[in-house]
């Protein structure tokens, strides 16, 4: 930049001044030229005269050449741009490229750089012997032109989370690949950039990209989402996905692919927690049927054992055939009985142990009896048969239940199970009036059948003991509707008193077995929609292969019986 040269060549040139139309080059670095501030001009005043021109136009180039010492890029431009509205000379057209590329506005660099190049006339002359030959200047501004369009743009990426796959491309070429924080270099040009990492969603976006400037980018990645599908039993139950409120009863939603903890709670149901993993484009299904709250029978368990230890232990004290020791070791035990269960009982027995423990007293009890009835009627060995058996199946009772932790409802069932099979049997005996060691075995027989088919049918059943009861109220009932049809259909005369004659015992035994079987079946019947039954079944959904290969999704059932 030559002052002194530069205001020669406008003098010399002011007669052959001319306006320059705009023009435009195509090909620039793929997508066309930029557009120059040169071809929008404002209207030269008419009013003023050639010199004055002249005059206005060095003065703007020297505001423009200080501005540029003192690092005013985009100053210098500015007033050089004016002065060349002014007065259109080719040699302004290379400072101001000079102005830009200072800038590292490359782009706009060889923009005027090019167009300075196109406008050198081919009879340009040196403007004084200290001044460049144009033609020379030509071929090296040429050859800066070139090295300008060899730089690239520097691209840093930076994702969250770390390690995106970078690719930049555009409709010619893919310029690079890289993976995030990596110096990435690209011709200036316009690109889309595309973003990837496996589990999230693919980010891509229109990046414009000038010749060697540096570019920043942080792109924070969405989770690719998966569908959730939670259903609950009860359908009343609140769901909680991450301890926030997302349903009642059922909740179906699409997530981000990552772990979660779903809640369900419900009054008087155990809340219940897992952690679920949802992945991408996938559908979770959840099952959840929340369990009752345990029912506490400590109290029933402590009167029961208080009663039960007394009786156990006074039937233990007959074999020493002295009625009076074993009214006072029922006494003793009963105490006894009480203050171990009181003091030495947890607080949360449930409600299940204490059902079952007191059946399985009972039962024992009929076992030992029975039992030993096979065998011998003397009461000195019967009775203490009856209290050990007792013991035993008490503490058999308490451990099955604590250990599987039975639910009201199931011991309910088995306690009604072993009930009738032992009523059963008991009538069985009374109808057919055999031998004692035959009786015995009938009901050891309706007492085992009962308690098998009451564990089986907890595994396919899940009743309450409000069901049971009214299971057993229906066999009552039946029972004493068979007597009265008895009654009915075989008056007689017998006196109070009087021990009944085996027919008479036969007929009742009949009746009220036959109105026990009406009466269990009839209330199993009329209830049997107050209960659901517990099958595995559950919703299933599959893939199958149709004849063509194509792959089709099925629904379904899938359980087990």
């Amino acid at each position: 930049m030559r002052l002194l040269g530069i205001v020669v060549l406008i003098v010399l040139a002011a007669g052959a001044a001319r306006a320059q139309s705009p023009t435009r080059q195509g090909g620039f670095i793929g997508r066309g030229p930029p557009r120059l501030v040169i071809d929008d001009c404002p209207v030269r005043d008419r009013a003023l005269t050639e010199d004055q021109l002249r005059a206005l136009g060095q003065e703007h180039y020297q505001r423009g050449e200080t501005l540029y010492l003192q690092g005013d890029y985009k100053g210098a431009v500015s007033e050089l741009v004016a002065s060349y509205c002014l007065i259109p000379y080719y040699s302004i057209l290379k400072d101001i490229g000079q102005a830009y590329e200072r800038d590292l506005d490359y782009e706009q660099a060889i923009a005027y750089l090019e167009r300075y190049i196109r406008e050198i006339p081919p009879d340009a002359k040196r403007a004084n012997a200290c001044a460049a030959d144009p033609q020379e200047d030509k071929e090296n501004v040429s050859r800066r032109v070139q090295v300008l369009r060899r730089l690239r743009a520097h691209i840093s990426v930076q994702t969250q989370p770390p390690g995106g796959r970078i690719t930049i491309e555009n409709d010619a070429t893919v310029a690079q690949r890289a993976t995030a924080g990596d110096d990435i270099q690209v011709p200036g040009d316009t690109y889309t950039m595309k973003i990837e990492l496996p589990g999230y969603e693919t980010e891509t976006r229109t990046i414009d990209v000038q010749i060697g400037k540096p570019y920043t980018y942080f792109v924070e990645l969405t989770p690719l989402k998966g569908t959730v599908s939670v259903q609950v039993t009860p359908a009343d139950a609140r769901i909680f996905i991450d301890n926030k409120l997302v349903g009642i009863g059922r909740f179906e939603g699409k997530l981000d692919a990552k772990p979660y903890i779903v809640m369900s709670e419900r009054q008087g149901r155990l809340t219940d927690q897992r952690t679920i993993e949802v992945l991408p484009n996938q559908v979770k299904r959840v099952q959840i049927e929340l369990t009752p709250q345990p029912q506490f029978g400590r109290r029933q368990l402590i009167a029961f054992t208080t009663v039960g230890s007394g009786f156990a232990t006074g039937a233990l004290l007959y074999a020493f055939s002295n009625t009076g020791i074993a009214g006072a070791g029922s006494i003793g035990g009963a105490a006894a009985g009480f203050a171990g269960s009181y003091f030495y009982l947890p607080d949360t027995v449930t409600l299940g142990t204490s059902n079952l423990t007191i059946t399985s007293t009972l039962a024992g009890g009929i076992i030992g009896g029975a039992g030993t009835l096979l065998f011998t009627d003397e009461p000195r060995i019967v009775q203490p048969a009856i209290g050990a058996t007792m013991i035993a199946g008490a503490g058999i009772g308490y451990y099955v239940g604590d250990r599987t932790k039975i639910r009201p409802g199931d011991a309910a069932l088995v306690n009604s199970s072993m009930t009738w099979g032992t009523v059963a049997g008991g009538l069985f005996a009374l109808s057919f009036a055999p031998p004692r060691d035959v009786a015995a075995g009938l009901v050891l027989s309706g007492l085992g059948v009962g308690g098998i088919s009451g564990v089986i049918m907890t595994r396919y059943f899940d009743i309450s003991r409000t069901h049971a009861l009214l299971i057993d109220i229906g066999g009552v009932v039946g029972i004493l509707g068979g007597l009265a049809v008895e009654s009915l259909a075989y008056p007689t005369t017998q006196a109070q008193g009087d021990e009944l004659d085996e027919q008479t015992r036969e007929h009742l035994a009949n009746f009220s077995l036959g109105g026990m079987v009406v009466g269990l079946i009839g209330a199993g019947i009329l209830t049997r929609n107050l209960d659901a039954p517990k099958l595995a079944v559950q919703p299933t959904i599959g893939n199958a292969v149709a004849s063509d290969g194509a792959v089709i999704p099925t629904y379904g059932l899938s359980g087990s019986w």
